[in-house]
């Protein structure tokens, strides 16, 4: 579990930075000694990120705020996907179920709620800090 965090923060951290700042020698990437003169390259990684229909990902995303705001939509959808199916999964397992079965089916319908009750909270949140700075956060 510790891993997986780990991972996901490190994949969230990669979206959030523009890496337009990044720099490669050109000389070492040849396989030059340290002690020569090195020449630094910019490489702008929206140029050379091609998506399936042969367009440039600067095309599509201006920016990284774009692409943020598109991966934080879909994971709203997946999230209610997700809290659907605890949903109708828990009330399921409520009929079915005996006793230790009904106690499992609540607390995963708990669950389910406290998870709705914090994304329309996140969503609001967002929501007032746009009407406040006035930037648009694509929502």
């Amino acid at each position: 579990m510790k891993n997986k965090f780990l991972l996901f923060l490190l994949l969230f951290s990669a979206f959030v930075f523009n890496f337009s700042f990044i720099k490669t020698p050109l000389a070492l990437a040849v396989g030059a000694t340290s002690s020569a003169q090195v020449e630094e390259v910019e490489i702008s990684l929206g140029e050379k990120l091609i998506l399936k229909d042969g367009t440039p990902v600067k095309d599509v995303f201006n920016s990284t705020d774009d692409m943020l705001n598109l991966i934080v939509k879909v994971l709203f959808v997946g999230a209610g996907l997700v809290l659907f199916v605890m949903i109708v999964g828990a009330g399921f397992a409520m009929i079915q179920g005996g006793g230790k079965d009904a106690e499992k089916a609540k607390t995963t319908m708990t669950s389910a709620v406290l998870g709705f009750i914090i994304m329309f909270a996140a969503y609001w949140i967002m929501q007032i800090i746009q009407l406040l700075t006035g930037i648009n956060m694509g929502f």
